[in-house]
Formats: C-alpha cells, structure tokens, sequence
C-alpha cells in the first residue's frame, strides 16, 4: 500500500513538471496576455492554460497523497 501512494506522489510531481514546463513555454509567446486584452486565441494560449491545469491538477494529487501518507 505504501508503494502506490508514493508512485502517486511521484507521479502528482512528475504532473506538476510537465505542466510547469509547458506553461513556461508557450508564455514565452504573450499569448496569455493577449487572450485577456483582446480575446485572441491561438494554440499556444490554448497550451499555456493546459500546462497551468496540468501542475494545478499535479500539486492537488501530490498533497493529497502526501496528507494521507501523514
């Protein structure tokens, strides 16, 4: 049992990462700044809000797991 919580805390950082990294990326675009000022949304937008719902989702598994670990 301890060895599956502790591959979902790993795998909740590993989540947390992935979409750190692709949310990093795609900023480097401006495109969310431009979706706020004027609504244009392109691809990278569009990846740079998944990449920020991917580490949100990332973090919630990982303290999640780690509060029941406690």
């Amino acid at each position: 049992m301890t060895c599956m919580r502790r591959s979902l805390i790993l795998f909740g950082l590993v989540l947390f990462i992935v979409g750190t990294f692709l949310g990093f990326y795609a900023s480097q675009r401006n495109c969310l700044i431009a979706f706020i000022t004027r609504g244009y949304m392109n691809f990278w937008t569009a990846m740079e809000i998944l990449g920020g719902l991917v580490a949100l989702a990332g973090i919630i598994i990982a303290l999640i797991e780690f509060i029941k670990k406690t």
